[in-house]
Parts: structure tokens; C-alpha cells; sequence
């Protein structure tokens, strides 16, 4: 009974703990977003197009009719189920959808964020059976930054190891306006920064995780109040407002951030 009634107050503490912790932590927000879609985004200077920042999109394959051990796809003699993946040094970047029962899949899917393909990475576009089982390799196309016929704006076709074909096609990366703080904690006299898009406003002025936001526009957090403050923020960009930052260390400084555009990638 006694052991009972312990491992019952130990499990009380423990909630109570939580709890407490949980009651302590701040509320985490992310600045607004919007999408460019005119020509006029594609500029140079602060903000302007990355070079190796491309929209990528899956477009469709041919795949042969057996698999690459010259067996059927299905033990039940039924199609593949195609899904494209793109790896950069070894590292998963983005996978599309699966389409079922299909030598011919089209996905006509882009990924949700623009993707980076430097010229010394090491790339690799797979099409894989998306078997519930595990799964087995279509095909593999391996270089260094992208195949030399996937040029902006033009579908290219893409001979893969195992005799299949993908299409792919590259364009200009998507734009946006914003800030380009990806996350950020609301404490009571300052919004301290979690993360931040590396192709942003923020990146460019030097905002790093840790940094914490102490006025925007002669404004202290204070006086703002937590949503004002969280609004200026996003719109510290727009309207030209100067924020006073406090790095990790205590040191203070003013910065501008500049009119440029944000570029999501993965």
C-alpha cells in the first residue's frame, strides 16, 4: 500500500512538473509571407535571384515494363507505383507524390519550396516502385549540380541508370515578401529569434538564432504589446522600421532591413 501511495505522489509531481513547464514556455510565431508573381522579381542587387535556387518540378516518366531484375513489378503481375525522389550530398530534399499502377506516371507536381542545387553538389533524381513492402529502385540519375539539358524553363528528358526515363523541368525560383523569420518567441520585453530563412531580408542584416528584437521603429516590445509587436515585425521590411537587436551576449545595435525578396528553398 505504501509503495502504492508513492509511486502515486511521484506521478503527481511529475504532472505538476509538466504542467509548470509548460505554463512557462512562450508562444512561438512565424512572420507573414506573400508571393511575387510578376517579372519584375527577378532582379539583382539585395534580394535578387540566387543563381543556384531553382522551382523544380516532376513532370513524368517512362518506365520499362519489367523491373531491373527483368521480373514483374508486382508479384500479382501488377504496375509500379512511381514516386521521384531528389537527394543533394546523400541528403533527402524533397520526394513527390506516388502515382499507383503506372509505366507511365505524371506528376506535373512542383516541390513546395524552391530547391538549391549548387554546381559542386552531388544530385541524384530517382524514381522508386513505392511498394508497401519497402519499395524497389526504377532508376537513378547521378552528376554533379544539375543534368546539363535541365535548363530554366524547358522540360528535360532524363536518361536513368536501369534504362528508364524521368522529365523534369527547372524554372525561376518563386519570390516572396517578407521579413524571412521563419520563428520567433514573444517574451514580455523582447521577441527572441528561433530561426531564420537563409535567402531573406533578415539573413541579409545579420539576424541569427538567439538574436532578440527589442524595439521596432522607436518602439520598445513593451509599449507595442505582444501583437502589435509581432505585426511590426512582418512589416519591419515594407516600412523601412529599424529594430534595435540584442545579440546572445547582451551587445545592442540598430539595423534596417532591406526592401528585397525572401526565397524559401529546401
Amino acid at each position: 500500500m505504501r509503495s502504492t501511495l508513492s509511486s502515486l505522489a511521484v506521478s503527481a509531481t511529475v504532472i505538476l512538473l509538466a504542467a509548470s513547464l509548460a505554463s512557462c514556455a512562450y508562444p512561438r510565431r512565424t512572420t507573414s509571407l506573400s508571393p511575387v508573381r510578376t517579372a519584375s522579381a527577378m532582379t539583382t542587387g539585395p534580394g535578387g535571384t540566387p543563381g543556384d535556387v531553382f522551382r523544380f518540378t516532376a513532370v513524368s516518366a517512362t518506365l520499362n515494363a519489367q523491373n531491373r531484375g527483368a521480373t514483374q513489378w508486382d508479384d500479382n503481375g501488377g504496375l509500379p507505383d512511381p514516386v521521384l525522389r531528389v537527394y543533394r550530398d546523400d541528403a533527402l530534399v524533397w520526394e513527390s507524390g506516388t502515382v499507383n499502377d503506372s509505366l507511365h506516371p505524371e506528376w506535373n507536381e512542383a516541390a513546395p519550396r524552391n530547391i538549391r542545387f549548387p554546381s559542386s553538389a552531388r544530385i541524384r533524381i530517382e524514381v522508386w516502385d513505392d511498394d508497401e513492402l519497402g519499395g524497389d529502385p526504377v532508376g537513378i540519375w547521378r552528376g554533379i549540380g544539375l543534368p546539363p539539358n535541365a535548363r530554366s524553363g524547358v522540360d528535360a528528358r532524363i536518361l536513368l541508370e536501369g534504362e528508364s526515363y524521368v522529365t523534369v523541368r527547372v524554372d525561376p525560383p518563386q519570390p516572396h515578401r517578407g521579413v524571412g523569420v521563419r520563428l520567433f518567441e514573444v517574451h514580455g520585453s523582447d521577441l527572441q529569434i528561433v530561426e531564420v530563412e537563409p535567402f531573406s531580408p533578415a539573413a541579409r542584416a545579420d539576424l541569427v538564432p538567439g538574436d532578440r528584437i527589442l524595439a521596432i521603429g522607436g518602439q520598445t516590445v513593451s509599449q507595442l504589446g505582444s501583437q502589435r509587436a509581432a505585426g511590426a515585425l512582418s512589416m519591419a521590411a515594407e516600412r523601412q522600421e529599424a529594430l534595435r537587436v540584442a545579440n546572445a551576449q547582451g551587445a545592442e545595435r540598430t539595423v534596417t532591413l532591406d526592401r528585397g525578396y525572401v526565397w524559401l528553398i529546401l
